[in-house]
């Protein structure tokens, strides 16, 4: 059963307020390895957050460090960035 709650990454703790890619990765690492041990497992993001670069800091700070089986990662299709007109 998957707990109700996810762990956002659109707003991750920063070395550099001014530098939305400067994760603070000792954080982060902490904040992740809090969550799974207290049994949640659904992490949430998306493509464009924290300039392009919160899929890569979720896969180090998670994907790297923990069993793919213990969590559920969701991420978002920006589609105001597409270009490209459907018919």
């Amino acid at each position: 059963m998957i707990k109700k709650l996810g762990f956002g990454c659109m707003r991750l703790p920063l070395l550099n307020k001014d530098d939305q890619t400067s994760v603070d990765f000792e954080q982060f690492n902490q904040m992740v390895d809090s969550f799974l041990e207290r049994g949640f497992t659904y992490f949430d993001t998306a493509y464009m957050y924290h300039n392009f670069k919160s899929e890569v800091a979720l896969r180090e700070a998670l994907v790297k460090r923990h069993s793919r089986q213990s969590f559920t990662v969701a991420t978002k299709m920006p589609v105001m960035i597409i270009k490209i007109k459907m018919i």
